[in-house]
């Protein structure tokens, strides 16, 4: 898992991957400054699904972990959009993630 367009296989070939976003506050946990954009590109296997992408990311960046799941399930802070429709839209966390999609994490910002 790194940040880069793909990862290459020993043959030469590129290994499916989906590119998870994480955006502003979100960033310090994948090691930014809280602001901005980072990115990183998560190998793909057959039965990939939302879940699984977010668990093989939350596994080497366990603040992420910690911020993002409450048990089995996703938290109240953290939004989490598949190909820019917010999750519960087109795509559910056990829907197949398909070489190329974007799974995108958004800070919700809250106040008065």
């Amino acid at each position: 898992m790194e940040a880069s367009e793909g990862a290459s296989s020993p043959i030469g070939l590129t290994t499916a991957s989906a590119t998870v976003e994480a955006f502003s506050w979100i960033t310090k946990y994948l090691g930014g400054d809280g602001s901005g954009q980072r990115s990183i590109e998560v190998p793909l296997t057959t039965d990939s699904t939302v879940r699984s992408v977010l668990l093989a990311v939350t596994s080497k960046y366990p603040e992420l972990h910690e911020a993002l799941w409450t048990g089995k399930e996703l938290g109240g802070h953290i939004e989490v959009m598949v190909n820019d429709a917010v999750l519960d839209v087109t795509h559910t966390l056990d829907s197949s993630i398909k070489p190329g999609d974007r799974i995108g994490l958004l800070g919700q910002f809250m106040g008065g």
